[in-house]
């Protein structure tokens, strides 16, 4: 389906909000808070959380931070897309829904991550914590409008005055019907469900949303073997592993794209994977691994595909 852009607005240097519109004017299909579109242009294919209130029937929102790396489609919408451009769209999906909780509810943001808890503020209508983990004060894009919500109490963390937030300080021990919902980089949801796990957060309880495959500094590339397929491929770090199979015509199960479901998992049978996953348990790290955010160390990596 083809969608109009009707606004562009900056929040800041690198984050844009593009709104967009059916182009034959026909009324948006119903979303729920933690929902998400998948946008076609150009090359790219980019799934984008929807901001705003739920339900908006009229015009979808979305936010886009301009990616120096990656692999360009940041780059293209800031540069190359303006009012009046047309695109294509599906959705709106949601693989991070909003489940009332008893106790209390927690949103974590970090960074650019604060896209889908918008969505949430507006839906929860009860009291709830907004931690937004930030390197600095002009970063805390969106807080105005999230600061008009009722029952909102709005937490930044800004590691440029503080430092590293305290994780456990932030989430406290669990108490029964307490839940959290979590976005942004993928070490910032390790570091997450390793304190939460330590303070007995069962893991119904933790809800993550990543921002999936991003090469950390670091990543060196990597030589894949494939025993099952007798292939080697060259994966470069930005590209995922997931996405060098896909693009090799490998078979391989995956689901979520961002290392929450497990549906990529891959036995590991030489090299030494660096895990950014958030939902294998240390037995099936020590087999295995995400190959849709993980990465592994210098050296050869043999996949049992």
């Amino acid at each position: 389906m083809r969608y109009l852009i009707t606004d562009i607005i900056a929040h800041g240097d690198t984050v844009k909000e593009f709104r967009l519109r059916r182009q034959d004017g026909a009324p948006l299909a119903p979303w729920q808070a933690g929902a998400h579109v998948t946008l076609r242009f150009g090359d790219f294919e980019n799934s984008y959380s929807l901001i705003g209130e739920p339900g908006d029937a009229k015009t979808y929102r979305i936010v886009v931070q301009r990616e120096a790396g990656g692999k360009g489609g940041s780059r293209f919408l800031h540069d190359a897309m303006a009012v009046g451009a047309t695109l294509e769209l599906s959705g709106p999906f949601n693989t991070f829904p909003l489940v009332p909780a008893t106790g209390r509810t927690l949103l974590i943001a970090g960074g650019i991550g604060i896209t889908p808890m918008l969505s949430m503020a507006h839906a929860l209508g009860r009291p709830f914590e907004l931690h937004y983990l930030a390197h600095s004060r002009e970063r805390l894009v969106l807080l105005d409008e999230l600061q008009v919500i009722a029952h909102a109490t709005i937490v930044p963390h800004l590691s440029q005055e503080t430092g590293r937030a305290d994780l456990a300080a932030l989430l406290g021990p669990y108490r029964d019907g307490d839940a959290f919902y979590a976005c942004g980089p993928a070490a910032l949801l390790q570091a997450l469900a390793q304190a939460a796990t330590a303070l007995g957060w069962p893991a119904q309880a933790m809800h993550f949303e990543s921002f999936g495959a991003r090469a950390q500094q670091g990543d060196a590339p990597l030589t894949v073997e494939l025993t099952l397929s007798q292939l080697t491929l060259d994966v470069q770090p930005g590209t995922s592993i997931l996405d060098a199979l896909i693009a090799a015509d490998v078979f391989v199960s995956y689901d979520c794209k961002r290392g929450e479901c497990g549906n990529c998992y891959t036995p590991v049978l030489a090299g030494e994977p660096l895990h950014r996953d958030v939902c294998l348990t240390p037995a099936m790290r020590s087999q295995g691994m995400c190959t849709c955010v993980s990465w592994a160390q210098p050296g050869r990596l043999v996949l049992e595909l």
